[in-house]
Parts: C-alpha cells; sequence; structure tokens
C-alpha cells in the first residue's frame, strides 16, 4: 500500500533552496521522472482496494452477462444474415434471371409484330401511325 512519511517544511526549503529552482513547487511544464508518474491502470488498479470484494463480484458477473449475451446475439445476428444471403442467392437470384430473360423474349416478339406490321401495311398508314409517338405499355 501507501506509506505515509512525515517530512518538516525546514527540510523541503532546504533542498529546493539549494537547487537552480527558484520555486518551491514544480509546474506543469516541467518534467519529472517517469519512475514517479502514476498511470490510470495504475489508478485503478488501486480503487480495488476502495471497493468491496462483493460489489467488485457483483459489477464483474454483470459485465460477463451482458458480454455473454451480446456475443450470443452478435452469432445469432451474423448466422441469421449467412441463411438469408445464401437462400436468397440460391433461389431469388435464378428466379429474376429468369424473368429478366422472359421479359427480353416478350420485347423480341413485340419487337417482330410492329416489323411486320410496317412491312404489310402501306406508306400513308406508317406515317400516320408514327406520328402518334410512343404509347406506354397498358394504354
Amino acid at each position: 500500500m501507501v506509506k505515509l512519511e512525515e517530512v518538516s517544511l525546514d527540510h523541503v526549503e532546504e533542498e529546493y533552496t539549494d537547487s537552480d529552482s527558484s520555486s518551491v513547487y514544480s509546474s506543469d511544464d516541467e518534467e519529472g521522472d517517469v519512475d514517479n508518474i502514476e498511470s490510470i491502470m495504475d489508478r485503478i488498479w488501486a480503487l480495488q482496494d476502495v471497493i468491496p470484494a462483493k460489489t467488485r463480484k457483483s459489477i464483474k458477473d454483470g459485465c460477463s452477462s451482458v458480454y455473454g449475451w451480446g456475443k450470443t446475439g452478435a452469432n445469432f445476428l451474423g448466422n441469421s444474415a449467412w441463411v438469408l444471403t445464401t437462400s436468397a442467392l440460391l433461389l431469388v437470384l435464378p428466379l429474376m434471371i429468369e424473368l429478366e430473360h422472359e421479359q427480353g423474349l416478350v420485347e423480341f416478339e413485340k419487337m417482330q409484330q410492329q416489323g411486320s406490321q410496317m412491312l404489310s401495311q402501306p406508306n400513308g398508314q406508317q406515317q400516320q401511325q408514327t406520328k402518334t409517338g410512343i404509347v406506354p405499355p397498358g394504354f
């Protein structure tokens, strides 16, 4: 733990007046010994003596429980995403490709019918039909 030692004020003043420092107090700008600087982890580690063992155990158990549930949930979501993605690729993608292919065939047949109609109609009717413009599907 921490060992406390009483130091007289005279001793401190003698020590600092002998050195080049003009002040007894150190500022934040000065570089100190690296060994004397306490890290944040050391401070957190020292808190274990302040918090009772029963409370520490309950906090540890709560954190472990939350971590366990989070890990289980993440695994479940990952597996579900994998199953849904592969199912969509195996079932829906071929269906979409086939529907697109069928739509292309319908468009091709429609173009052939329009081509044969243009060839069979006289010139006057072709011009009259082209002046009406494009008709949207369903009209």
